[in-house]
Parts: C-alpha cells; sequence; structure tokens
C-alpha cells in the first residue's frame, strides 16, 4: 500500500489555496482530506507493524510524522485555530504516534495545533500551581523562573519538540505531588530549587538565581574555614538533588548541576587562595597570666562553668584569653598558675573583687 504523504499535502495546499470553505470550525472536514487520512493511517500502520528493522522503523516513523506535522501546519495556517480539517491531520497523528509510543524521537517538531490544544490546559496547571506557591512563601524571583517552562508553551515564541512537551509534562507532574510541608530541606524555596535542578531546569536564569542564592548564603558566613564549608555544603546538596540520565530542559546546553559544581568549585579556590583566615578577637586581660588563671580557677570552683574537668578548662582560657604583651598561653602554664599562693596575685584579684562587691551592694540598695 501506498504510504507517501505527498498527495494529502496537496489537499491541504488547494484548502489553503481556496481559504477553505471547510476550514471554519464546526463545518465537516474536506471530503478528500478525511478520505486520504483514512486510507493513510491504514497504510502507515501496516506497513509499521511489518518492518523488522528496528533502524529502519523508527525512520519511517520519524519521516511520516514529521511530514503529517507540517501538513498540520499548513491547514492550522488558514485560520491560525483548530478547525476540522486539522482535526483529521491531528487525529491521523496521533494514530500513527500511538503505534510505537516509546519510541517517538526528542527532536520531532510538534505541530502548531498541539501546541494550541495544550495552551488551556498549561495555562489553567500554572496558575493553580504559581498560587500555592505564593501561599507557601516562595521566594518572588523565583516563581518566575518556576513560570518559563509553562510559558514557552503558553506565550510560545519558538519552534518546539516533542522533548519539550515530554519534560515539561514530567516537570507538572513532580509540582503537583511536591509536599511543601515536609520536603527535605531548609526551606519551601530550596525544595523547589531542588526540584528543578532534579529536573535539570538548565535555563540561563535559573543558574544565575542558584549562583545568587549561593553567593548570599556564604556571604552571611564570616571566617574562612566557615565559607568554605558552606561552599562544600551546598556543592553537596547539588550532587545530591542530581538525577543522572535526566532528560535536559535545554538539549543544546550544559546541565544546570555540572555549570554549579563548577563554579562553587572556584568560588573554593578563590577563597582558599587569596582570602586570610581572620582570627577571632580574644579577650585581652591587663593582668598577668598568674592572676586570669588563678582568677578563672575561683569562677570554677563555684560551678559557674558547670562540671568541666580542669585540664579542657585550661585549654578553652588558653585559646580565649590573653594578656597585654602576651598573646598566646600554653595550656599547661594556665593549669599550673591554678595552684599558686603568690600574696600579690591574690591581692590583685581581691581588690578587683571588692570593687565588684561595692557596686553590687550599691544596686541592692
Amino acid at each position: 500500500m501506498n504510504t507517501e504523504t505527498e498527495y494529502l499535502k496537496s489537499i491541504a495546499k488547494e484548502i489553503a489555496a481556496l481559504k477553505g470553505e471547510h476550514a471554519t470550525p464546526g463545518v465537516k472536514p474536506n471530503h478528500h482530506l478525511l478520505t486520504e487520512a483514512k486510507r493513510l493511517e491504514k497504510a502507515i500502520i501496516n506497513h509499521l507493524t511489518t518492518i523488522e528493522n528496528f533502524t529502519q522503523r523508527d525512520t519511517f516513523h520519524f519521516n511520516t510524522l514529521s511530514k503529517l506535522v507540517n501538513i498540520c501546519d499548513i491547514l492550522f495556517d488558514i485560520y491560525e485555530t483548530i478547525t476540522s480539517d486539522v482535526e483529521v491531520v491531528m487525529e491521523l497523528l496521533s494514530a500513527i504516534r500511538q503505534v510505537i509510543p516509546n519510541d517517538i524521537r526528542p527532536n520531532l517538531k510538534l505541530s502548531k495545533a498541539f501546541i494550541a490544544m495544550q495552551k488551556p490546559i498549561l495555562q489553567e496547571s500554572w496558575e493553580q500551581l504559581s498560587t500555592l506557591m505564593k501561599q507557601n512563601g516562595i521566594d518572588e524571583k523565583l516563581v518566575p523562573i518556576a513560570a518559563i517552562p509553562f510559558l514557552r508553551f503558553i506565550a510560545v515564541k519558538d519552534v518546539l519538540y516533542w522533548q519539550d512537551f515530554t519534560w515539561l509534562r514530567g516537570y507538572q507532574a513532580k509540582l503537583a505531588i511536591l509536599d511543601w510541608e515536609n520536603a527535605d530541606c531548609n526551606s519551601k524555596t530550596e525544595a523547589l530549587m531542588s526540584l528543578l535542578i532534579g529536573r535539570d531546569f538548565n535555563d540561563d536564569r535559573f543558574y544565575v538565581y542558584c549562583k545568587k542564592y549561593i553567593q548570599d548564603r556564604t556571604d552571611k558566613i564570616s571566617g574562612k574555614g566557615k565559607r568554605l564549608l558552606e561552599y562544600a555544603l551546598c556543592e553537596k546538596l547539588v550532587l545530591q538533588d542530581t538525577q543522572d540520565g535526566m532528560q535536559s530542559y535545554d538539549a543544546h546546553a550544559n546541565k544546570v548541576s555540572t555549570r554549579l559544581i563548577k563554579w562553587i568549585r572556584e568560588e573554593i579556590d578563590f577563597v582558599e587562595t587569596h582570602e586570610r583566615e581572620r582570627p577571632f578577637a580574644k579577650f585581652e586581660f591587663k593582668w598577668n597570666v598568674e592572676m586570669i588563671a588563678f582568677f578563672f580557677k575561683l569562677l570554677h570552683e563555684r560551678g559557674v562553668f558547670g562540671k568541666i574537668p580542669l585540664e579542657p578548662f585550661a585549654e578553652t582560657i588558653a585559646t580565649n584569653c590573653s594578656s597585654v604583651g602576651k598573646e598566646e598561653f600554653q595550656p599547661a602554664t594556665i593549669q599550673s598558675r591554678f595552684y599558686m599562693k603568690d600574696r600579690t596575685v591574690i591581692k590583685g584579684i581581691e581588690t578587683v573583687l571588692v570593687e565588684m562587691l561595692e557596686v553590687l551592694q550599691k544596686y541592692l540598695h
């Protein structure tokens, strides 16, 4: 049986040339178009089921669908709406597609009629999802970015392909089942980011948003070590969200996780190379080490610091205290001064404590 689509195409062109007296909604389809579409459906399906070689079957399937999409567009362009003639070709496309539904090539162009049919469905879906996002306090800058895949169909400007539709359908399904209240993330905004990274939403606008989000997190942290730890945590989260084998939003761009990991590691290299560790400020006493050690020993004996053993207690004092002219103490030095009996030292501490007691008594009277 003849499986060529040229005659169907010539009928479509004739309808377009005549401005289609039968190409208005609600009117029965063109008789010749309908008859040829029915004949083609049987012929093409019969041919597909008899081809045993996978490559040949796949090539024939793709080429046939591509030709039918072009014919559908010819008819759609007449009034830029889904007419009865357009519906005939759409039904033919659907029947051919369903013969081997799992083997449709990602680069199959979508017909304009198919996109128009999906538009109101996707528009309603996004309105519901965006309302839910706003109710859950999702960052107002992220919501319009999350809308981009929907808007690509709602306000279509470019040619769209089967892979664009299957990606959006998967994304839509994930959003529908996302448990905002129990998501395993620090916030609901991060839960949406996690989903988008997992679906490999590799649009530049989302990549830039992620970079700024990570920069905001790291800028709030002081200290070289802690900043490096925060970058490492962000890298771990991106890696955990990445799903191997996931179809990308943009098939021609790098994965969003690949770009983010590269950027994070470059930031880590910069911090390690160029940032200096900021030493934390110690308590600088005007006392010498003997007075500092004895004073803290008095506090320790009265349980001010709880039941901390003396050895780690001496390490804590050495780490956090200094005296005029002496920046560093050894823990062993501190511990050895706990038990000194120098009357000059004791007298110096007594003077301070008496003054403090006099101040307290003023508050009490």
